[in-house]
């Protein structure tokens, strides 16, 4: 009983204790199994979506992109490409950590041509976490261009290493 009642008072010390009791299942998850599985549904929430100005054809081109970027998740991944890819394309990390990440991954949009010819493939910056997303494209070219770009060559890298 000794070393229980150690314990207690060396966590109590740093209140570790008392965060143990106060977030129970968030405690249980880091000490006994690490994060939940990743679901179409906690990828779709982890990302904060910066829009241009309401009312402007960029938002309205935006808001056709994230609409597209949903039914991709929840219809496509899995397939090819897994949610894991997708988040570590995005953000580097292979999964969500247990008390989430100190800022949320960002989407942006490619609006801007390079040399003359539309951006059709997602770009992923690891660094800041953001995800890139092209627009103006129809959804079966957007689920091309997100299934065979970037993401699947980074599958391929990975396989070779």
């Amino acid at each position: 009983m000794y070393l229980c009642e150690r314990l207690k008072t060396g966590l109590e010390t740093l209140g570790v204790l008392n965060a143990i009791k106060e977030h129970s299942s968030i405690m249980e998850e880091l000490f006994c199994g690490g994060p939940p599985p990743l679901s179409a549904a906690s990828l779709l929430d982890l990302f904060s979506v910066h829009y241009s100005l309401k009312g402007s054809n960029r938002r309205a081109l935006e808001e056709v992109a994230v609409t597209y970027w949903r039914d991709w998740i929840i219809e496509f991944a899995g397939e090819s490409v897994t949610l894991q890819d997708v988040l570590v394309f995005a953000s580097g990390a292979s999964a969500i950590p247990v008390f989430g990440f100190k800022e949320n991954p960002n989407i942006i949009f490619l609006h801007e041509n390079i040399d003359g010819n539309r951006r059709m493939f997602p770009e992923a910056n690891t660094c800041t976490m953001t995800l890139k997303l092209p627009v103006g494209q129809e959804y079966d070219e957007f689920c091309h261009f997100m299934t065979t770009g970037p993401i699947l060559l980074y599958l391929i890298a990975i396989e070779k290493v």
